[in-house]
């Protein structure tokens, strides 16, 4: 299980929101994250793929 989902399970949790409601809008908060300063490469591939990902589903 990847990052994302391993937040998302405890995100819905604490929130009562569940993943079908958050995942229409992840490919464009990782795409804003990737403009952030201070990630490192391995996030950076983190994010690419999450957005590759939510976008060929």
């Amino acid at each position: 299980m990847n990052r994302i989902r391993l937040f998302m399970e405890e995100y819905e949790k604490l929130s009562g929101i569940g993943y079908a409601h958050i995942e229409p809008w992840i490919a464009l908060i990782a795409a804003r994250k990737l403009s952030a300063d201070g990630i490192s490469e391995s996030e950076k591939k983190l994010l690419v793929n999450e957005i590759k990902r939510s976008l060929l589903s």
